[in-house]
Protein backbone atom coordinates (compact mmCIF):
# COMPACT_ATOMS: atom_id res chain seq x y z
CA UNK A 1 0.00 0.00 0.00
CA UNK A 2 2.70 2.51 0.97
CA UNK A 3 4.76 1.66 -1.71
CA UNK A 4 1.36 2.49 -4.32
CA UNK A 5 0.72 5.76 -2.62
CA UNK A 6 4.69 6.59 -3.05
CA UNK A 7 4.41 5.67 -6.72
CA UNK A 8 1.53 8.25 -7.28
CA UNK A 9 2.72 10.89 -5.02
CA UNK A 10 6.01 10.69 -7.73
CA UNK A 11 3.26 10.89 -10.52
CA UNK A 12 2.01 14.15 -8.77
CA UNK A 13 5.28 15.29 -8.57
CA UNK A 14 6.55 14.74 -12.05
CA UNK A 15 3.29 16.40 -13.45
CA UNK A 16 4.26 19.69 -11.90
CA UNK A 17 7.45 19.45 -13.11
CA UNK A 18 7.77 21.70 -15.83
CA UNK A 19 10.08 19.70 -17.82
CA UNK A 20 7.61 16.65 -17.40
CA UNK A 21 4.31 17.55 -16.96
CA UNK A 22 1.24 15.40 -18.27
CA UNK A 23 2.10 14.55 -21.63
CA UNK A 24 5.33 12.48 -20.44
CA UNK A 25 3.85 11.74 -16.90
CA UNK A 26 0.49 10.37 -17.71
CA UNK A 27 1.73 7.33 -20.48
CA UNK A 28 4.94 6.56 -17.86
CA UNK A 29 2.04 6.35 -14.80
CA UNK A 30 -0.26 3.75 -17.16
CA UNK A 31 2.97 1.97 -18.55
CA UNK A 32 3.81 1.45 -14.49
CA UNK A 33 0.44 -0.32 -14.21
CA UNK A 34 -1.49 2.04 -12.02
CA UNK A 35 -4.72 3.18 -12.45
CA UNK A 36 -5.61 5.07 -15.37
CA UNK A 37 -8.42 7.05 -13.39
CA UNK A 38 -5.92 7.95 -10.76
CA UNK A 39 -3.24 8.71 -13.09
CA UNK A 40 -5.32 10.86 -14.84
CA UNK A 41 -6.40 12.56 -12.21
CA UNK A 42 -3.36 13.44 -10.15
CA UNK A 43 -1.60 14.14 -13.41
CA UNK A 44 -4.12 16.87 -13.53
CA UNK A 45 -3.63 18.34 -10.10
CA UNK A 46 0.10 18.08 -10.27
CA UNK A 47 0.17 19.70 -12.85
CA UNK A 48 -2.78 22.28 -12.32
CA UNK A 49 -1.95 23.48 -8.88
CA UNK A 50 1.43 24.43 -10.29
CA UNK A 51 -0.47 26.91 -12.76
CA UNK A 52 -2.81 28.77 -9.96
CA UNK A 53 0.20 29.70 -8.35
CA UNK A 54 2.12 31.25 -10.80
CA UNK A 55 -1.39 32.96 -12.66
CA UNK A 56 -1.68 34.36 -8.75
CA UNK A 57 1.25 35.12 -7.59
CA UNK A 58 2.76 36.39 -10.64
CA UNK A 59 0.25 39.28 -10.83
CA UNK A 60 1.10 39.99 -6.89
CA UNK A 61 4.40 39.96 -8.01
CA UNK A 62 4.58 42.39 -10.82
CA UNK A 63 3.52 44.71 -8.68
CA UNK A 64 6.27 44.51 -5.66
CA UNK A 65 8.86 47.18 -5.83
CA UNK A 66 11.41 44.87 -6.42
CA UNK A 67 9.91 43.81 -9.93
CA UNK A 68 9.04 47.23 -10.91
CA UNK A 69 12.73 48.67 -10.47
CA UNK A 70 13.98 45.59 -12.48
CA UNK A 71 11.90 46.56 -15.12
CA UNK A 72 13.33 49.48 -15.16
CA UNK A 73 16.97 48.82 -15.02
CA UNK A 74 16.06 46.23 -18.11
CA UNK A 75 14.41 48.91 -20.16
CA UNK A 76 17.55 51.41 -19.59
CA UNK A 77 20.02 48.77 -20.69
CA UNK A 78 17.67 48.09 -23.46
CA UNK A 79 17.31 51.56 -24.26
CA UNK A 80 21.13 52.31 -24.10
CA UNK A 81 21.54 48.87 -26.28
CA UNK A 82 19.20 50.14 -29.13
CA UNK A 83 20.89 53.75 -29.42
CA UNK A 84 24.57 52.19 -29.04
CA UNK A 85 23.05 50.34 -32.58
CA UNK A 86 21.84 53.79 -34.12
CA UNK A 87 25.24 55.02 -33.40
CA UNK A 88 27.08 51.82 -34.64
CA UNK A 89 25.05 52.12 -38.23
CA UNK A 90 24.95 55.79 -38.32
CA UNK A 91 29.40 55.65 -38.23
CA UNK A 92 29.41 52.51 -40.94
CA UNK A 93 26.64 54.66 -43.28
CA UNK A 94 29.19 57.71 -43.09
CA UNK A 95 32.23 55.30 -44.52
CA UNK A 96 30.75 53.87 -46.79
CA UNK A 97 29.67 57.19 -48.22
CA UNK A 98 33.10 58.48 -47.89
CA UNK A 99 34.02 55.61 -49.28
CA UNK A 100 31.79 55.81 -52.15
CA UNK A 101 32.99 59.08 -52.77
CA UNK A 102 36.71 58.56 -53.01
CA UNK A 103 36.02 55.73 -55.71
CA UNK A 104 35.97 56.65 -59.34
CA UNK A 105 36.92 53.06 -60.78
CA UNK A 106 33.65 51.25 -61.70
CA UNK A 107 33.30 48.20 -59.73
CA UNK A 108 34.78 45.39 -61.79
CA UNK A 109 34.97 42.61 -59.70
CA UNK A 110 35.39 39.09 -60.78
CA UNK A 111 31.83 37.40 -60.92
CA UNK A 112 33.25 34.24 -59.36
CA UNK A 113 34.02 36.59 -56.24
CA UNK A 114 30.25 37.29 -56.66
CA UNK A 115 29.22 33.51 -56.93
CA UNK A 116 31.44 32.17 -53.95
CA UNK A 117 30.62 35.00 -51.64
CA UNK A 118 29.81 33.87 -48.34
CA UNK A 119 25.68 32.74 -47.92
CA UNK A 120 23.77 34.88 -45.39
CA UNK A 121 23.75 33.00 -42.43
CA UNK A 122 20.06 30.91 -41.86
CA UNK A 123 17.32 32.30 -40.40
CA UNK A 124 17.21 31.29 -36.59
CA UNK A 125 14.72 28.48 -35.52
CA UNK A 126 11.75 30.42 -32.92
CA UNK A 127 12.30 29.77 -29.44
CA UNK A 128 9.29 28.58 -27.80
CA UNK A 129 8.75 31.69 -26.00
CA UNK A 130 8.62 32.63 -29.64
CA UNK A 131 6.28 30.37 -30.73
CA UNK A 132 3.80 30.78 -28.17
CA UNK A 133 3.65 34.35 -28.65
CA UNK A 134 2.96 34.17 -32.35
CA UNK A 135 0.20 31.42 -31.72
CA UNK A 136 -1.09 33.94 -28.89
CA UNK A 137 -1.20 37.20 -31.34
CA UNK A 138 -2.69 35.07 -34.05
CA UNK A 139 -5.54 32.33 -32.18
CA UNK A 140 -5.90 34.88 -28.57
CA UNK A 141 -5.78 32.71 -25.54
CA UNK A 142 -8.09 29.97 -26.75
CA UNK A 143 -5.07 28.83 -28.66
CA UNK A 144 -2.91 29.29 -26.98
CA UNK A 145 -4.67 27.12 -24.03
CA UNK A 146 -5.15 24.65 -26.24
CA UNK A 147 -1.70 24.21 -27.79
CA UNK A 148 0.58 24.89 -25.10
CA UNK A 149 0.88 22.31 -23.27
CA UNK A 150 2.06 20.65 -26.92
CA UNK A 151 4.66 23.84 -27.86
CA UNK A 152 5.33 25.16 -24.71
CA UNK A 153 4.00 22.99 -22.06
CA UNK A 154 1.31 24.47 -20.10
CA UNK A 155 3.28 26.28 -16.91
CA UNK A 156 5.40 28.37 -19.68
CA UNK A 157 2.10 28.79 -21.70
CA UNK A 158 0.57 30.56 -18.84
CA UNK A 159 3.66 32.92 -17.96
CA UNK A 160 3.31 34.06 -21.60
CA UNK A 161 -0.31 34.67 -21.54
CA UNK A 162 0.22 36.89 -18.69
CA UNK A 163 3.25 38.29 -20.04
CA UNK A 164 0.90 39.30 -23.00
CA UNK A 165 -1.48 40.77 -20.45
CA UNK A 166 -4.32 38.26 -20.57
CA UNK A 167 -7.13 38.02 -17.66
CA UNK A 168 -6.00 36.52 -14.73
CA UNK A 169 -9.71 34.50 -14.60
CA UNK A 170 -9.33 34.11 -18.33
CA UNK A 171 -6.40 32.73 -18.41
CA UNK A 172 -7.10 29.97 -15.24
CA UNK A 173 -10.37 28.94 -17.00
CA UNK A 174 -8.57 28.68 -20.45
CA UNK A 175 -5.67 26.75 -19.23
CA UNK A 176 -7.42 24.25 -16.29
CA UNK A 177 -9.98 23.25 -19.12
CA UNK A 178 -7.61 23.24 -21.98
CA UNK A 179 -5.82 20.44 -19.07
CA UNK A 180 -8.66 18.37 -18.59
CA UNK A 181 -9.20 17.84 -22.63
CA UNK A 182 -5.64 17.02 -22.84
CA UNK A 183 -5.44 14.84 -20.10
CA UNK A 184 -8.70 12.48 -20.44
CA UNK A 185 -7.36 12.32 -24.67
CA UNK A 186 -3.82 11.14 -23.02
CA UNK A 187 -5.03 8.61 -20.54
CA UNK A 188 -7.58 7.34 -23.06
CA UNK A 189 -4.30 6.95 -25.51
CA UNK A 190 -2.06 5.45 -23.49
CA UNK A 191 -4.38 3.25 -21.44
CA UNK A 192 -5.59 1.72 -25.26
CA UNK A 193 -1.88 2.20 -26.85
CA UNK A 194 -0.37 0.07 -24.15
CA UNK A 195 -3.24 -2.45 -24.08
CA UNK A 196 -3.15 -2.87 -27.67
CA UNK A 197 0.79 -3.29 -27.79
CA UNK A 198 0.13 -5.87 -25.17
CA UNK A 199 -2.32 -7.72 -27.00
CA UNK A 200 0.35 -7.43 -30.43
CA UNK A 201 3.39 -9.71 -28.73
CA UNK A 202 1.00 -11.76 -26.52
Amino acid sequence: MVELLWQYFLIFIMAATPWLEILIVIPIGIGMGLDPFWVGFISFAGNFLPILLIIYSLKWFQRTKWYKQWKARRRRKKEQKELKKREERAVTENQDQEAAGHSDQPDTRDIRDVRHAPRPPKKARRTRKEQAASIFHKYGLPGLAILGPAVTGIHLAAVIALSLKADQHKTTAWMGGSLVVWTIILTAASYYGIDWVTNLFS
